[in-house]
């Protein structure tokens, strides 16, 4: 937790500095920034409980800038509202939270009759809360406001306006308030909505973008209780599948930009075709085995005591891998050396994926519909949800999501070959259990079918204690909330990008493309 200005060492007499100022100031900005102050940090600063006086100033205030027009723009002003009523709430000030919440609902209506800004902030704070004291007739009216906005984004044939993500979004609300309601003919109507919507997004978009709405939309009209549709749109998702995999003509990359070279590195990757750079980010992250052996043999002719000394991982209160000599254990070695070479590319591919993001506007449709082009999914509500979540900065969800699902992947290329994908209960007789990612990386014929590149690079990061260990840490809980780092959760999403372009790197891997 980082404060700036940070309040440690602060005197308590600016507490009482700030309630004298809330007093003396005329301009309401000011006096309710004093009185909030005041009431904010009395506790923290001075160690004594707060004025009730200053959050009715700073409440009173707030609302008076309202009505003068001294906020500059929505945003502000829906702060400011909000604060009004929370503090009035705060300190069970009845007659204050009636007028708060005609202030935000003012502001409300304000957002509708213009270009419909910000329409969810009186929903969310006022909807579910009886201490605003909503009443019926404002409750239906924001319900109301809700069902046009939802007509006017899932409106297909006004392009102008059609937008199936903000048609979801309305939905996903009115959905939770219709629910407690018991009102289902209403849910299974907006879901319904949403599928179509999103439908007709998927024949707007190009075949990997449509995989994801087809399998959003197919979702949705299961929800709505439409199974005969949820499996129409199920074989029209395989087709687009199966045409984006299609979509990949030849290319060639060549990895050889100097580390300082950050601006030319990036500009090598992210181009104005979307899949060209959505390859090109699969790449440059996947490095190639032989490399990496060089680069140990390096080590050893650089640092050969070193080299000699086995190293210990330890992890909590065990050990959790041994790495011998490279002599001994070259395996190891490599392990390690893949590990730390994919830590110090994370500077590069935080550059590519914030220049990739900006310049194509990708969300997580795109990572899900990319992996998909593997075949190994027919149901993309996972690697959607764990994308969005990564979109959304919530890295424990993404990460928590989304290994799972990669392991999944590697399991349909298991099938894909003809290959078991169960093996017999180490302890039952007659129960067959499915293989892990651990199995799986080291059956022959799938290293032979990923290449050694892209083998290593799934062995590093997911499944050797001597490396990331990613997959075995999520699957046993031994992975701690802070160190699911945005680091982390960025090579995850890249792994989405490696999974669509399989073939195409094991194929490089196995054909010695040169890289430099």
């Amino acid at each position: 937790m980082f404060y700036f200005p940070d309040i440690a060492g602060t005197d308590a007499s600016a507490v009482i500095y700030w309630i004298q100022r809330a007093k003396e100031v005329t301009h309401p900005v000011l006096r309710a920034r004093y009185a909030d102050l005041s009431w904010d940090m009395a506790r923290a600063i001075a160690k004594t409980n707060p004025d009730p006086e200053m959050a009715r100033t700073a409440s009173d205030a707030y609302l008076q800038s309202l009505e003068a027009e001294l906020r500059p723009n929505i945003h502000a002003q829906f702060r400011a509202a909000l604060r009004a009523l929370d503090l009035a709430i705060m300190i069970n000030d009845l007659p204050r939270v009636s007028l708060a919440r005609a202030a935000l609902l003012r502001m409300h209506r304000k957002a509708m009759d213009g270009e419909r800004a910000f329409w969810w902030v009186a929903v969310d704070r006022l909807l579910d809360d009886r201490r605003t004291l909503l009443t019926n007739e404002e409750r239906q009216q924001l319900l109301a406001d809700m069902e046009s906005l939802l007509a006017h984004y899932s409106n297909s044939a006004e392009s102008g306006s059609f937008d199936p993500h903000a048609t979801e979004a309305v939905a996903k609300k009115l959905v939770k308030y219709y629910n407690k309601a018991g009102h289902r003919d209403d849910v299974k109507r907006l879901h319904e909505t949403v599928g179509r919507a999103f439908e007709h997004f998927a024949a707007l978009g190009n075949p990997m973008l449509a995989s994801y709405a087809l399998q959003v939309a197919m979702n949705a009209f299961r929800d709505a209780g439409q199974p005969k549709e949820a499996r129409r749109l199920r074989i029209a998702m395989e087709e687009k599948i199966e045409q984006s995999r299609d979509e990949m003509s030849t290319f060639t990359f060549e990895r050889g930009i100097p580390k300082e070279d950050m601006d030319a590195y990036v500009e090598a990757i992210v181009s104005d075709d979307l899949l060209r750079t959505l390859a090109y980010t699969a790449i440059a992250f996947v490095d190639r085995r032989k490399q990496l052996e060089e680069a140990v043999e390096v080590s050893k002719r650089q640092s050969p005591l070193a080299a000699t000394i086995a190293q210990t991982i330890i992890a909590d209160n065990r050990v959790a891998a041994k790495i011998g000599s490279v002599e001994d254990d070259p395996f190891g070695r490599l392990i390690r050396q893949a590990s730390q070479t994919a830590s110090m590319a994370d500077v590069f591919m935080f550059a590519v994926f914030d220049r990739a993001l900006e310049q194509h506007q990708l969300t997580a449709g795109h990572f899900a519909g990319w992996a998909a082009r593997s075949g190994f999914y027919e149901d993309l509500t996972l690697l959607i949800e764990g994308a969005q979540a990564w979109f959304d900065g919530d890295n424990l969800k993404a990460v928590h999501i989304l290994v799972p699902q990669i392991e999944r992947g590697l399991r349909g290329l298991v099938a894909e070959l003809g290959l078991p994908v169960t093996k017999p209960h180490p302890k039952i007789n007659g129960v067959g259990i499915v293989v892990n990612m651990g199995d799986i990386l080291n059956t022959p014929e799938i290293i032979e079918a990923l290449g050694p590149d892209v083998t290593l690079y799934f062995q590093a990061m997911y499944s050797d204690q001597r490396g990331l260990n990613l997959r075995n840490d999520i699957a046993h809980g031994l992975i701690d909330a802070q160190d699911i780092t945005n680091a982390l959760a960025t090579r995850v999403m890249h792994t989405l990008l490696v999974l669509g372009l399989w073939k195409e790197l094991a194929k490089r891997s196995r054909q010695g493309v040169p890289t430099t």
